[in-house]
């Protein structure tokens, strides 16, 4: 199950807000190069379309924006409500689905979007509604990952390439970060450029804060058309790489992309 596609219904509230305090300390420069690039001035307004548990809000408050925040669940408006009002910042929260935003057209000076499109049903239909509420002029900065950039180098090439194929399984769009700047161009968005962030990962542990190879293999070695034996000597070889410290891996962590609203 996709806890994030339905956070409410997931009955995994506490857990995913801890993962996004945990994302937000992990992706803070990133997130930092994301907020630079969208270049909204102070006193103008931006909308964060998901804003999950409010971290992102603080920092565009904080900076003089007027930040509005909607998000389709009930736990996270309530983290994020918590949050702001902790920090004496303004509340603007509004509980919405991302296909069908409850603002006037050409509302906002800014709009970003930070790991959303991965999870929703439509993002062609998100980035419309984004293009929609922007004035003329407005710009949009998008951040996703891209689970399936993950590589690993193994001895086994077929086995490797089956576990990395199983990461991001359960998420409806795994690739969308290779398919922002197509997805932006088709929405009628211009000025589009982006940023991938290619992280290098010399251990097990380290690649674990964000991939989990033990669940990618599990999910490999069901109906995988190669033994499950190689998928489980895959494992081992990988942490036999780890501890020598010859392990290496890859993973596009973050594709950021902006873009502007034309004039």
């Amino acid at each position: 199950m996709n806890a994030f596609a339905d956070v409410d219904r997931s009955g995994r509230g506490p857990e995913l807000l801890r993962y996004l305090d945990d994302a937000h300390r992990g992706l803070s420069d990133p997130k930092n190069v994301m907020r630079a690039g969208l270049a909204v001035e102070p006193g103008q307004s931006v909308l964060d379309l998901g804003c999950g548990a409010g971290h992102e809000l603080v920092e565009l408050e904080s900076a003089g924006r007027r930040a509005f925040g909607v998000d389709s669940s009930s736990v996270m408006l309530e983290a994020s409500r918590l949050r702001l009002q902790n920090h004496g910042l303004a509340v603007r929260l509004v509980h919405a689905d991302a296909h069908g935003l409850p603002f006037a057209d050409e509302a906002f000076a800014g709009c970003r979007i930070e790991r959303v499109l991965q999870h929703v049903r439509d993002p062609a239909a998100v980035l419309a509604e984004a293009h929609r509420v922007l004035r003329p002029g407005g710009g949009l900065a998008v951040l996703e990952p891209d689970w399936a950039s993950l590589a690993l180098a193994s001895a086994d090439t077929e086995a490797a390439r089956l576990v990395a194929e199983a990461v991001g399984s359960h998420i409806p769009h795994r690739r969308i970060g290779r398919d922002l700047r197509r997805l932006l161009i088709q929405a009628g968005f211009t000025d589009v450029r982006t940023e991938t962030e290619l992280v290098v990962y010399s251990s097990v542990a380290e690649l674990s804060h964000v991939i989990s190879l033990e669940r990618a293999a599990h999910v490999a070695s069901t109906g995988a058309p190669i033994a499950r034996e190689r998928i489980e000597a895959l494992l081992r070889e990988q942490r036999a790489l780890s501890e020598s410290g010859a392990f290496h891996a890859t993973f596009q962590r973050c594709v950021i992309a902006w873009a502007r609203r034309p004039e």
